[in-house]
């Protein structure tokens, strides 16, 4: 799939995965979060790379508690391309509030799959990276 709009992620919360406040646990916000990075890595052809990516840094901002029933819906963007690493931000949308509960942001280092040195981004990702970085500037 070429990248050649904004990547969003859909689906329905989970009863289980509410807390004793009865709102959505902020751990799982960072399994919605992973979702539309694992989307977006495997539009971006990645896994056919002999590397991994290595999560450096996730953070998550809550706007808004969910609540079940709903469903959510997660963009996912690209800010920054390094060398060796690149950054994507998320947006995460609730259906049932119309408006975003949660912002997040990771940076993703590339690192060989044999010794887990850091390895630079092959030339035709760095530029699919870029022109969707591009689309992401767009879509803010």
């Amino acid at each position: 799939m070429p990248l050649t709009q904004i990547l969003s992620v859909s689906r329905p919360i989970a009863w289980g995965e509410m807390d004793a406040f009865g709102h959505l646990n902020n751990v799982h916000y960072f399994r919605y979060i992973e979702d539309a990075r694992i989307a977006f890595l495997d539009a971006l052809n990645f896994f056919e790379y002999p590397l991994y990516s290595v999560i450096l840094k996730n953070e998550c901002s809550y706007k808004q508690p969910v609540f079940y029933p709903d469903t959510l819906t997660t963009k996912a963007l690209v800010t920054q391309v390094g060398q060796t690493s690149f950054v994507m931000q998320y947006d995460i949308y609730s259906q049932a509030q119309n408006c975003c509960v949660a912002t997040a942001n990771s940076v993703i280092v590339l690192v060989c799959k044999d010794s887990f040195a850091k390895q630079q981004l092959p030339p035709e990702m760095k530029a699919a990276l870029l022109r969707y970085m591009q689309h992401s500037e767009q879509a803010a």
